[in-house]
């Protein structure tokens, strides 16, 4: 089986060891060089030095041909942005990832990511089918029904327009999923620009709708 770990942190590491035990084909990608260079000297192993959300890098790895992507960096959204690709442009068949901010498991799960949790020993036992999606709910946080999903229309007076997402103070119990711009959808990101009349959809929790969206509104 081809898998491709997109992250060489502790958990990147934890799960190249597991599935090198096993004898799987594993191409490893990381950002930081320094990481790569221990990486390639400590396992036998590919690794490719890069951001795993560009889609090159996923072709250096060679994604047409991998059964499984493994995204594990420290940063939620990013993983979600790696998987999404993986599914969508390159028909990955399975996409898993860790999930760093508790909650998180539902919006992985309404966006599409195949299977999100907490722990890498379960990520792991999940590419072995030891472990299916169902046997899952009991170790997912029990509290999603303090979350909601919601749409704001971006006002054609907010004070926001033309800054970037990076300089706006969002409520912390909001994460901005995504935003249609026409009929084309972005990944938010840091250097994301608002403009007027973006659809914004966020993930909050009850009690921060009315403060999220005044932000966006006139």
């Amino acid at each position: 089986m081809k898998i491709i770990i997109v992250g060489g942190g502790k958990v990147g590491r934890y799960l190249l060891t597991n599935m090198m035990e096993k004898n799987h084909d594993i191409v490893l990608i990381e950002q930081n060089e320094a990481k790569c260079q221990r990486i390639k000297d400590n396992h036998n192993i590919e690794v490719v030095c890069g951001d795993g959300s560009r889609g090159e890098i996923l072709e250096q790895a060679g994604i047409e041909e991998a059964d499984v992507l493994l995204a594990v960096t420290k940063d939620d959204q990013d993983n979600l942005v790696i998987c999404q690709l993986a599914e969508r442009k390159f028909n990955v068949p399975r996409t898993l990832t860790t999930v760093n901010t508790p909650g998180n498991e539902r919006l992985f799960d309404w966006l599409g990511v195949n299977v999100a949790v907490s722990s890498p020993a379960i990520l792991s036992a999940l590419v072995e089918q030891e472990v299916k999606k169902a046997d899952l709910d009991l170790l997912f946080s029990p509290k999603h029904d303090d979350l909601k999903l919601i749409r704001i229309n971006v006002s054609d007076e907010a004070e926001v327009i033309g800054s970037k997402l990076k300089d706006i103070e969002l409520p912390q119990e909001a994460v901005l999923v995504s935003i249609l711009r026409g009929d084309t959808p972005i990944v938010p990101r840091g250097n994301t620009k608002i403009l007027a009349e973006d659809f914004i959809i966020a993930l909050i929790r009850r009690g921060y709708q009315e403060e999220l969206t005044k932000i966006f509104s006139h």
